[in-house]
């Protein structure tokens, strides 16, 4: 079959690690690997997006921040990727496929011409949490094609009218994030978290259980990890490093990694973590459940209960087979069902089927 040409749109430039952007620029990198022509968009105006400040502004200041191309993700230097002020055939190349994410920008493929390519839009969540809600529902039904990364975001479109979902399945590159030391090694009582100011990520209820399971074992290790600069509110005894670069390090160095979050599309550092070794405590939601089996591959929580991240917490830190025997399934069963070559496959044979 003849390479395609596809061009990935993002909703706006993407200034510091985020995971639904991480996703698509994974999927420019292996389609252009591929042999695929790949073009990256990155939108500063959206349908349904009042913006604040005038649009010369903004491109000013994109430009004068050279955002054009993520510094975070090693996104190919071959692949050209630009910013342009709105998606609309103005400036969207010619292509087999328009291949997007977030709901706006899928109201703004749907009106391209034809020219353009056939438009796929990625559904990374169930994008609620700026409002809006009744426009995100009908997206589901616009005359596109609709993705999905997780098992539950497909029944939430069944359940609001679309049809024809195809399921893309999220993936972690074994490359990057491996076990460097063993399970068996790892200090049992040794915790990590992800570190975050949105309410949504549940980090709350997250350092509040630490706090008290701390009390009951002196002995806990834990440390934070995030974009933000460090809480002037967290325990001295508490590690937090800001932006790093040896994630894989950091995962490889504790024995339980924690989840408390509200709401996610799929999740991204638990599974990160559960691929380094790490026994996987986090919350009973959609965007933990498609690798995350309770008892199995996991430990759930129910949302917003510190008392059950406490009580989990405990039976882990105190039975240590058991947190080597959690780490060992979780780690067996995302190798197996979560790489990225499936993924890549999965996506390049729907493209070619809508051709």
């Amino acid at each position: 079959m003849k390479p395609l040409r596809i061009t990935i749109v993002l909703p706006f430039p993407v200034t510091k690690p985020v995971g639904g952007a991480k996703i698509m620029y994974e999927y420019a990198n292996r389609l252009y690997a591929a042999g695929h022509t790949v073009t990256v968009l990155h939108s500063i105006r959206r349908p349904y997006k009042k913006m604040k400040s005038p649009l010369w502004w903004k491109k000013f200041v994109f430009a004068l921040r050279g955002v054009a191309r993520p510094k975070w993700f090693p996104l190919n230097k071959n692949i050209k990727s630009t910013i342009v002020n709105s998606i609309t055939n103005r400036y969207v190349p010619d292509a087999d496929i328009v291949f997007s994410t977030w709901w706006q920008i899928a109201y703004a493929i749907t009106e391209l011409a034809p020219a353009k390519g056939k438009p796929v839009n990625l559904i990374q969540d169930f994008e609620i949490w700026a409002g809006q809600k009744e426009k995100i529902l009908a997206s589901f039904k616009l005359p596109i094609h609709h993705a999905v990364i997780a098992g539950y975001l497909k029944e939430l479109l069944k359940e609001n009218g679309a049809s024809n979902i195809t399921y893309f399945p999220n993936a972690i590159d074994s490359t990057i994030f491996f076990k460097s030391i063993s399970i068996e090694e790892r200090n049992p009582l040794s915790i990590i978290m992800l570190y975050s100011e949105e309410s949504r990520k549940g980090s709350k209820y997250g350092v509040d259980a630490l706090v008290q399971i701390k009390k009951q074992i002196p002995a806990l290790k834990v440390t934070l990890f995030g974009v933000y600069k460090k809480p002037d509110s967290l325990p001295d005894w508490i590690s937090y490093c800001r932006r790093p670069d040896n994630l894989t390090s950091l995962y490889n160095g504790h024995a339980i990694f924690l989840s408390p979050s509200l709401g996610e599309g799929w999740a991204l550092p638990p599974a990160e973590a559960m691929a380094c070794g790490c026994a996987v405590v986090c919350t009973n939601i959609g965007g933990h459940t498609d690798y995350a089996k309770d008892g199995e591959t996991a430990l759930l929580v129910k949302v917003e209960d510190e008392n059950d991240i406490i009580s989990k917490f405990t039976y882990l830190l105190e039975n240590n087979n058991n947190r080597i025997q959690l780490a060992n399934k979780g780690n067996q069963f995302l190798s197996a069902n979560f790489n990225w070559d499936k993924s890549v496959d999965i996506a390049t044979q729907f493209f070619y089927s809508i051709q």
